[in-house]
């Protein structure tokens, strides 16, 4: 008998005595509908990444979380960790992706090419799960919630009186990090406080042979407070995150520069519940502030800066009228705000590009929803129409019949969906910001529409789960940064015509027995434009197997697969923009979880396991074989 016959009969026998991990509840999310629904029965296919999902990913951080699941990329992400990041969802940039963070937005108006919050400043130390809906949802979330809406929900209160969390982790490139974690409930009272640092040497973000080093350190706080009873619950909450990164000039360029940028929120939510229905307050004030300096004369000297103020306020009723009937009326108001400062070329102080008082935008929305459904047949619809400052009204629908068929443990459910949607320009694809991003006051908001086909079936415990969709999109005046001064490389934000997209996701997830557990997901996109689709892959493949060998350890390796796709850079040397084909490639993943005692669990990861070369952005290193070892101990 060799020896992998050997191995192959103890993880066997094993197996038969290890705890089960079957998942004994039906989960729920928020995403589809804004209210609590048993994830198998939304009208769409909504991927949710549970606590349990997350340990796999210890080590990592968000954006290694969401470029795993299918139709996301996040280009950038094999960069050095502090380089900015874009999500690139069906063929849609940041721009269509709202995220939500425990289900208020937390949009940045700072953002020059995306709109997206930007997730490098989160630790996801700190993420209880993630819910990730796919397809466009402006009726429930409005402008920009036109390809995918990210639901973000960090760890709150639990059941006990006080519970905490401790851990810390080390890893290559000299990075350390800590955590810190306090959560509890007393009578009706809830309260929950985690603190996050992290400081890393990095490596040299642009490619060159000798560049120095970029490194990075990051903060995050955050805290909750909440009272319950069995109508009324409020919650305050609050949170300041913190990122200061060294960076280069630019593709294939050393350089000595600096950023900082600093995010602070604070907000409450209200739930009031009656009779047969439900109304749900929100409110969030949040702020984004970024500083980029260059380093001269032995000191760092101001470049520019960023300072983005955004007030959002919804109230919503969810009202259950029967079995086959409820619906969902609600209003929305936002309002943000921009000042900007830059330090002109050939000058030696900055100076005012944006005045934030003067450079504003503000939207009132109201919405409907309704659910009517008769023995496993769904119709769910919706409208939103929006009062723009700038852009004045647009009227949003949406569509969505789907059939569901229960069995005792099973589902089936396959679904059709239209939707329409809008984009506003924000106030810095506007306004601009001189000299690095001149002003476009004629940009107009980016219309489309869409079509999507949904099937999936499985076991309501998640035990097996198969995905499939089918979308195709329209745009109309859909707007792109595009260089128009090829001496300063000053560029705007311009509409560029219209342009269809299409594509299709398939997945499934099974759970063989408490031994394994396997998975993968392939996306397929395209657009009628190619230009439209630089650093955008056709082709995407992830996989993960996952191992329980014994009951206190967990292996998972995973895999993912980039097709070829196209980039530009601008040559200085040539004073032009060239295109160039970018290499597919295949990553590995390894993670290792095991819990060393009852309060104490210790986990390795290893990224880039066989040490792929390979380019993600063109002129930007990417990270090597890079290994993280971590502890938690929960009391």
């Amino acid at each position: 008998m060799n020896k992998k016959s050997i191995l192959v009969g103890a993880m066997l026998v094993v197996s038969s005595n290890i705890i089960a991990q079957q998942e004994s509840t039906i989960e729920e999310v928020t995403i589809a509908s804004k209210t609590s629904q048993q994830l198998y029965k939304t009208g769409k296919n909504v991927k949710l990444i549970s606590q349990a999902d997350l340990q796999k990913y210890k080590g990592q951080n968000v954006n290694d979380v969401l470029d795993q699941v299918a139709g996301i990329q996040i280009t950038g992400n094999f960069n050095n960790a502090q380089e900015p990041k874009s999500m690139k969802i069906r063929g849609g940039k940041s721009a269509n992706v709202l995220i939500l963070i425990d289900g208020i937005p937390l949009k940045d108006v700072t953002g020059n090419d995306y709109n997206a919050g930007d997730l490098r400043l989160l630790a996801l130390e700190n993420v209880e799960s993630i819910e990730v809906l796919n397809g466009a949802s402006s009726v429930l979330y409005g402008s920009n919630a036109t390809v995918s809406v990210i639901n973000i929900k960090t760890q709150f209160s639990s059941s006990d009186k006080i519970q905490g969390t401790l851990g810390a982790r080390a890893g290559s490139y000299d990075t350390f990090a800590q955590n810190v974690g306090l959560r509890g409930k007393l009578n009706r009272f809830n309260y929950q406080i985690s603190g996050f640092n992290e400081k890393s040497d990095g490596i040299s973000s642009a490619s060159g042979e000798n560049f120095e080093k970029d490194g990075f350190e990051k903060q995050n706080v955050n805290a909750n407070i909440g009272f319950k009873t069995d109508k009324f619950s409020i919650n305050l909450n609050g949170g300041f995150n913190h990122h200061l990164f060294d960076y280069d000039e630019s593709a294939f360029t050393d350089g000595k520069y600096r950023g900082e940028d600093q995010q602070s929120y604070a907000g409450a939510n209200a739930n009031f519940k009656y009779n047969k229905g439900e109304i749900t307050f929100n409110t969030r004030f949040s702020g984004n502030d970024r500083l980029g300096q260059n380093f001269v004369s032995n000191n760092y000297q101001d470049q520019f800066s960023y300072a983005g103020r955004i007030f959002f306020s919804e109230l919503f009723n969810h009202y259950t009228f029967s079995d086959h009937f409820s619906f969902i009326v609600g209003l929305h108001y936002e309002t943000q705000k921009l000042g900007a400062k830059s330090l002109p070329w050939g000058g030696n102080s900055m100076q005012d590009d944006m005045i934030m008082d003067d450079t504003k935008l503000s939207n009132f929305d109201v919405f409907a929803t309704a659910n009517i459904n008769y023995e496993g047949l769904n119709l769910d619809l919706g409208s939103r129409m929006t009062e723009h400052s700038k852009f004045g009204n647009h009227f949003v629908y949406n569509i969505n019949p789907f059939y569901l068929h229960e069995m005792e443990n099973t589902y089936f459910k396959l679904g059709y969906s239209f939707a329409t949607a809008f984009i506003a320009p924000t106030l810095y694809q506007n306004y601009g910001s001189l000299p690095y991003t001149l002003p476009n006051f004629d940009l107009k908001p980016e219309l489309n529409s869409s079509h999507e086909i949904d099937l999936s079936f499985g076991k309501k415990d998640r035990s097996l789960n198969v995905t499939a969709s089918i979308f195709q999109r329209q745009e109309k005046e859909a707007f792109a940064y595009q260089t128009v001064d090829f001496v300063t490389y000053a560029g705007q934000f311009k509409n560029v015509g219209d342009n269809k997209v299409k594509g299709f996701e398939i997945g499934a997830d099974y759970r063989f027995n408490e031994l394994i557990k396997l998975g993968g997901n392939f996306s397929f996109v395209e657009k009628e434009k190619e230009e439209t689709m630089l650093r955008q892959p056709k082709q995407r493949v992830n996989s993960y197997l996952e191992v329980s060998p014994f009951a206190k350890t967990r292996i998972n390796l995973s895999h993912q697969f980039v097709s070829k796709r196209t980039d530009a850079y601008y040559d200085s040397a040539t004073f032009s923009t060239e295109n160039v084909e970018l290499e597919s490639f295949h990553l590995f993943n390894l993670n290792i979880n095991q819990n060393l005692i009852k309060n104490i669990d210790a986990f390795i990861n290893v990224g880039n396991l066989f040490n792929t070369s390979y380019v993600d952005v063109i002129g930007f290193n990417t990270k090597e074989r890079n290994y993280t070892v971590g502890v938690n101990y929960q009391f």
